[in-house]
């Protein structure tokens, strides 16, 4: 875990741009302090504007009549999309086409130039980040939430230990985790492959262990809606969704990070105070610098706007903290 004195550094740096591998390494210091501070990833990002007036920007941009395609993310999808047609609506002549894909395909898209935004929840990986510039500009706070169906208990408290076994099929029946568990066989679903919250989960449980995912006992499913359907329709199963995607049909785990710390729910106000084990930001990434009064730039800034953020939290995220320091 880094101190802060090299929080501080890396931020100082970041600012300078001196390169995507530091920009990383401060995102993962700034997760690990609870979220408590910003960085500056893309100093040539212009002010995240804090009102919808159309006025705001000259009539005569170039802007107001271009098009801009998204692609990534199927966590940071519905906010996108949202924030695409409330934008659309505003300034009619513009076009924001936003697509899924996963976190992986929103990085790729980016660096091969496919897309003008791509949509990412998690970090970049040492390969996408070797692969092409890359400027990340965070948009919304989020959790990994473990879930269970309602047939393992309507409490499950677990540790990240005790559900990276489960999710590496050391654990196969819930009642050896926990005599008050049903004696049942565990059915573990997943995201596939290249998914960010598949990245985000196993970051913070498998890795964290050394375990590996027992690939001859998961279920993959392509998006967070399809792991809470299969998670809602299946008896004593167990997945994981972003925070934006839990319903009443299924059960949020409450998490520990060991044995004898708290068990901690997710909960809105937990994860803002970054207690919650599974915490995480949200982005848009992009290949350079926005260009001041570009069309990808008056949208990220709306996004990021207070209107913006209000999309954020209807669609079930949390806005960006007061603290964080935006570009």
């Amino acid at each position: 875990m880094l101190i802060d004195k090299q929080v501080k550094d890396l931020i100082q740096k970041s600012n300078k741009a001196i390169s995507t591998t530091i920009a990383l390494v401060g995102m993962i210091a700034l997760l690990i302090i609870g979220l408590g501070i910003g960085y500056l990833l893309n100093p040539g990002t212009t002010e995240t504007p804090t009102t919808t007036d159309g006025d705001k920007y000259p009539e005569d941009s170039t802007w107001r009549t271009g098009s801009i395609n998204l692609a990534g993310s199927t966590t940071v999808l519905p906010v996108a999309n949202a924030s695409a047609i409330a934008f659309m609506n505003m300034y009619t002549g513009t076009t924001v086409t936003v697509q899924g894909g996963g976190s992986g395909t929103g990085y790729a898209s980016t660096i091969d130039g496919t897309v003008d935004v791509g949509m990412a929840s998690r970090g970049p990986k040492q390969a996408e980040i070797d692969a092409g510039t890359l400027w990340l500009h965070p948009l919304a706070l989020d959790a990994v939430c473990v879930i269970v169906n309602p047939s393992v208990g309507s409490n499950v408290q677990l540790t990240l230990e005790e559900v990276a076994m489960i999710f590496a099929g050391e654990y196969t029946n819930w009642n050896d985790i926990d005599d008050s568990l049903p004696d049942a066989e565990i059915y573990v679903v997943v995201r596939e492959s290249g998914s960010g919250t598949r990245g985000t989960f196993e970051e913070y449980t498998i890795d964290e262990y050394d375990l590996t995912i027992d690939s001859t006992i998961v279920h993959e499913q392509p998006s967070n809606p399809a792991v809470r359907t299969a998670v809602t329709n299946t008896p004593h199963s167990i997945g994981y969704v972003g925070f934006g995607f839990l319903t009443s049909d299924i059960v949020a785990v409450s998490l520990a990070v060991e044995d004898g710390t708290p068990y901690i729910p997710a909960t809105i106000e937990n994860i803002q105070n970054g207690s919650y084990p599974i915490s995480r930001l949200l982005y848009f990434v992009t290949s350079s610098p926005l260009e001041s009064g570009s069309l990808a730039d008056r949208f990220i800034s709306f996004v990021r706007s207070s209107a913006g953020q209000e999309i954020v939290e209807e669609e079930g995220f949390l806005r960006l903290p007061a603290s964080y320091n935006y570009p």
